[in-house]
């Protein structure tokens, strides 16, 4: 299997973009109520794990040729490893977001999100069809996985700890590196053992992904962007909580 040659950058800036607006999110979500934390969290779950990850991840894969077989796209696995990649995504950060603070919960919240990305990615790769066999190399599969892990442990530290907008930037790149080094150890473990007499795959064309994925891309981080610029923060819907308490007491005496 082989990449284009410039859709693995695309790929990390896709990254970037996802992770850079789901750190943003989490931002929001340091204080606040309930439900507008829970509502920042889950938007940060959906760019991280929605755009971050799966969008790097597919962006890369829709790169890919394999010499002497069509390649074609299972949708329904495609469309369950997206729902895969934000789902545990989003438990990582509502366990950090709240759960007891210590180095404990963080390596469980990574330990989770990192395998939920590494089956993401696996799963992203049995939907692909060919005339062939897919085979893994089981120690770089491993590696995979370990780097999955620890990118997943620093990422939801990140989302915790990083306030300062300076080190929020330079988190970004370093977030984005991490989730590409993940895909790509997955795919160098990854080889094609092709059969001429297999039958001819079945499924989605890739340019008929093409535009689906390029919608989401491109839609995806509009919605949150306006989200950020036109919702309350935590912190405001605390203070307007706290102004309307006001008002409400005055009005009983």
């Amino acid at each position: 299997m082989e990449n284009g040659t410039y859709i693995p950058l695309i790929a990390y800036l896709i990254s970037c973009l996802g992770c850079g607006l789901g750190l943003v999110c989490t931002t929001q979500a340091r204080v606040g109520t309930r439900a507008s934390r829970n509502f920042w969290l889950a938007l940060s779950a959906v760019s991280i794990g929605g755009t971050g990850i799966w969008g790097m991840h597919f962006t890369g894969m829709l790169g890919v040729t394999v010499h002497g077989s069509l390649v074609r796209w299972d949708v329904p696995l495609t469309a369950a490893s997206l729902l895969i990649a934000v789902a545990i995504v989003g438990v990582g950060v509502f366990l950090v977001g709240y759960g007891a603070p210590g180095p404990r919960t963080l390596l469980l919240a990574g330990l989770i999100t990192g395998c939920g990305v590494a089956a993401m990615h696996y799963t992203g790769m049995a939907a692909m069809r060919m005339q062939g066999s897919t085979r893994y190399s089981v120690p770089l599969v491993v590696l995979s996985v370990v780097i999955a892990v620890g990118a997943a442990t620093a990422a939801l530290w990140i989302t915790k700890n990083v306030r300062r907008k300076l080190a929020m930037a330079a988190a970004v790149p370093i977030m984005g590196l991490a989730v590409c080094g993940m895909h790509y150890t997955g795919m160098a473990a990854t080889s094609v053992a092709l059969n001429a007499n297999a039958p001819m795959p079945v499924g989605a064309e890739t340019l008929t992904l093409f535009w689906p994925l390029t919608i989401w891309i491109i839609i995806l981080p509009i919605i949150i962007l306006m989200a950020l610029v036109m919702l309350p923060s935590g912190e405001e819907v605390l203070e307007n909580q706290h102004y309307e308490e006001v008002i409400a007491r005055l009005h009983n005496k």
